[in-house]
């Protein structure tokens, strides 16, 4: 029985078209399913292009150098890779050294190692590793800014809900304070998105001293935010308030002080620095030295 050369063709086609389709099926290839339709509906030359692929990724798998960076995945988020098994633990090296190492090998596995942990609190150092000449260290410094960045949105979005439904919560209030603060002393945002979320924070910081009138903490920073957005009348009423509630605390007069400096108001620095020193206040080795700079403006 003669069989036609046309029909042959077809009949091989289809045998091999289907055994390498159940392979990609099954994951037992290297090529995804999108190439079985090209596999399906070109005649031999499908079949023979998805063989020549399967040795080129094998060809690139073999001679490709081993990276630290091999063990991570694709979480849900696009943004954020995480580590599927870190089992190996060792002496860790800081990441500022680590940034700086020659040795492209030590420097991945030093950054992986200390990023691991917590790297939120390597920030400024990733922003410096995102630069870095090594694509992969780049890359992973890019990956995990992005992860902090979407992480402080999500959470100041969740708190602000949270606020709403339960105004008078002061656990809910103190996390959102306190995760306003961390995203804007984080370093991440542009200046007029770091603006805006001053002013936010600002108005959380009144609701705190709404509920708690005296607290030290929460004036403070109000203090050093208003700075900040160079309101200084709001910085000076805020200044006058902590001189109130607490005369002999060397923490206030350095805030008060500080505006003065800042706001550039001689005549009101003047008149703060001859108060401190009518004042019985007892200094730390380390206030002394804040204030030492600013006594010395004023002459006795």
């Amino acid at each position: 029985m003669n069989i036609q050369p046309e029909i042959l063709v077809i009949v091989v086609h289809i045998f091999l078209a289907l055994a390498y389709a159940i392979l990609i099926l099954f994951g037992r290839s290297r090529l995804r399913k999108e190439y079985i339709i090209p596999l399906c509906f070109i005649p031999i030359f499908g079949p023979f292009a998805a063989l020549v692929i399967e040795f080129m990724i094998l060809a690139g798998e073999q001679g490709r150098r081993n990276s630290d960076l091999e063990r991570l995945a694709l979480d849900d988020d696009i943004l954020w890779t995480t580590l599927r098994s870190f089992h190996e633990k060792g002496d860790l090296v800081p990441l500022e050294e680590a940034v700086l190492i020659d040795e492209v090998k030590i420097r991945r596995r030093s950054m992986l190692e200390t990023l691991y942990g917590d790297p939120i609190k390597y920030l400024d150092v990733l922003n410096v590793a995102k630069h870095n000449e090594d694509i992969e260290t780049s890359h992973y410094a890019t990956t995990t800014i992005s992860k902090a960045q979407k992480d402080f949105q999500l959470s100041i979005q969740k708190y602000a809900l949270e606020l709403e439904s339960h105004p008078d919560d002061p656990k809910v209030l103190d996390a959102y304070i306190e995760t306003l603060r961390k995203y804007i002393q984080s370093g991440l945002l542009e200046e007029s998105l770091l603006r805006n979320l001053r002013i936010v924070y600002s108005k959380v910081l009144d609701r705190k001293l709404v509920m708690v009138k005296q607290d030290k903490n929460a004036l403070i920073e109000k203090l050093r935010n208003a700075v900040e957005l160079e309101d200084y009348a709001g910085a000076f009423d805020t200044s006058h308030l902590l001189s109130k509630y607490w005369p002999e605390d060397e923490q206030t007069w350095i805030e008060v002080l500080r505006v003065c400096v800042e706001g550039k108001d001689y005549a009101q620095l003047k008149k703060t620095i001859e108060e401190v020193r009518h004042r019985e206040i007892v200094w730390t080795e380390q206030g002394g030295e804040q204030l030492s700079p600013w006594m010395k403006m004023v002459p006795q």
